[in-house]
């Protein structure tokens, strides 16, 4: 959607950037000059567009005549400067479709982060005769299912919008937590929590995310974070609630009062979620091979991969690894409430410094001190005591929510707007793959090895995915290693 040539003209003259022609152009974001210093572009009068970026953002050569300047790569990016000066990034549609979001990541994504305390149950009650590994294959079903159809629901939403599917999702939903409390046999939980659970949530967790790219473009990381801080508060409350009513009602209320109020935050989301942008009739509904092509959507879907490998499988594996550890009930409860307060922190916080410093630049600071932690603390010391465990559980709680808001914007850096949920279902598709196998396979490890085994493993994953996004920003600077360059 354009802006009107008038606002199109006050606006960039208070920008002040001016191409040949008398024609403005208005381009938000910083760079790094010659001379050291953080520079608005907007206070910069020229950029060169360079074919091998999706997106205008990375320019570097700045010093070019402006009158050589007119082309068609400059008209290019004229159009597309106007496109963002559409979006609202912020008013009270904007916020309220936020908060809307905000309310269907909470018992949606929000369970699937504390599925963790309702794993340990029934591996404990309902089915104490399987291994950690085969009652994780549930809860590895429902979050591969998540994830993986992504890439049917990022299309169908470029397509139908957001209302419909809001609806069939939250349903859905419903009836499998509704399914759920009746559930006693292994292929009862497999279907109800795993496959119907899953599919659902791969709606609604979809919509909910790709919907705010309508409305946010300089703020679309604080947006995401803000959006998937519901699924931190959802994890964080959650087990709460489980650790009373397992103890007062049994399995079935409380898995019924779960149902409830996840009826509740999907009524009041769906009636605040609403699209801006005009829906597209040419939307694919497969997985865009051509994406692959560029090296940085390759290395950045490795990192990502790794990235779910790790939160879900902790996620879903810290109640038992503390019952392994031979600490309390109490803590294997409250450990999950640490893990996704902490999470919400760090998905709401590094949006403000993504925005203002690079989703990339913050993403790698992140991953570096989470690695740190895990590799120095929590391998050797994080079984010792209660204490110890939750500060590390804080401390990776709060990287790993940043991986996941800061993520899927770094791959909307890598795609124009309207292909963003396509993009964005590609890179999870891979991605659903991680979470498929890392509860099993930690689930073995933790039973066959020690806790301090499965800590080791997951830090050796987290440095593969180090190692991958520093490629992703490598090839997004056309190979050239720079610093303090916002990306």
């Amino acid at each position: 959607m354009a802006p009107s040539a008038s606002a199109t003209s006050a606006a960039s003259q208070q920008s002040g950037g001016h191409l040949a022609g008398g024609t403005d152009i208005i381009i938000p974001y910083y760079v790094y000059p010659a001379d050291g210093a953080w520079t608005p572009l907007e206070q910069l009068c020229t950029m060169r567009r360079f074919p091998q970026y999706d997106n205008f953002e990375l320019a570097s050569d700045l010093d070019l005549d402006v009158r050589s300047a007119v082309s068609e790569p400059l008209a290019d990016n004229l159009d597309e400067s106007r496109a963002v000066s559409a979006f609202p990034d912020g008013g009270r549609e904007a916020w309220t479709c936020l908060l809307g979001s905000f309310l269907m990541m909470f018992p949606s994504f929000g369970f699937q982060t504390a599925v963790g305390s309702v794993q340990d149950y029934i591996s404990t009650h309902q089915l104490s005769e399987y291994s950690v590994s085969d009652v994780g294959w549930i809860t590895a079903v429902l979050v591969f299912l998540t994830l993986f159809l992504g890439v049917q629901v990022g299309p169908l939403f470029d397509r139908y919008g957001p209302r419909i599917l809001l609806i069939c999702g939250s349903l859905g939903s419903f009836t499998s937590y509704i399914l759920l409390a009746e559930c006693c046999e292994y292929w009862h939980f497999m279907l109800c929590l795993g496959v119907l659970g899953g599919v659902s949530a791969a709606v609604i967790t979809t919509v909910s995310i790709a919907v705010l790219s309508h409305w946010f473009y300089r703020r679309r990381a604080l947006a995401s974070g803000i959006c998937m801080g519901g699924s931190s508060a959802g994890g964080a409350v959650i087990p709460l609630l489980l650790r009373t009513l397992f103890a007062k009602y049994g399995w079935i209320w409380a898995i019924r009062v779960i149902a409830f109020i996840a009826l509740g935050c999907y009524t009041l989301g769906f009636a605040l979620v609403k699209g801006r942008l005009p829906v597209s009739t040419q939307s694919r509904t497969t997985i865009d091979i051509r994406a692959f092509k560029s090296p940085r959507l390759c290395f950045l879907a490795v990192g990502v991969f790794s990235f779910e490998f790790i939160i879900f499988g902790c996620a879903a594996l810290l109640p038992t690894y503390v019952r392994y550890a031979g600490l309390s009930l109490d803590v294997q409860f409250y450990s999950l409430t640490v893990l996704n307060a902490m999470s919400f922190l760090g998905r709401v916080l590094p949006g403000f410094a993504a925005d203002l410093v690079g989703r990339f630049n913050i993403l790698l600071t992140l991953v570096i001190m989470t690695l740190i932690v895990m590799a120095a603390v929590w391998l050797p010391f994080g079984s010792r005591d209660d204490a110890t465990l939750y500060a590390v559980v804080a401390i990776f709680g709060f990287g790993s929510g940043g991986w996941l808001s800061l993520a899927p914007v770094c791959a909307g850096q890598l795609c124009k707007t309207e292909e963003y949920g396509r993009f964005y279902g590609t890179i999870y598709c891979v991605a659903a793959f991680g979470v498929l196998l890392t509860v099993p396979v930690g689930g073995e490890l933790l039973q066959s090895t020690t806790p301090q085994v499965l800590v080791g493993f997951y830090s050796a994953v987290l440095l593969a995915g180090l190692v991958s996004i520093a490629l992703s920003r490598w090839a997004l600077l056309d190979w050239k290693w720079r610093w303090k360059v916002k990306v």
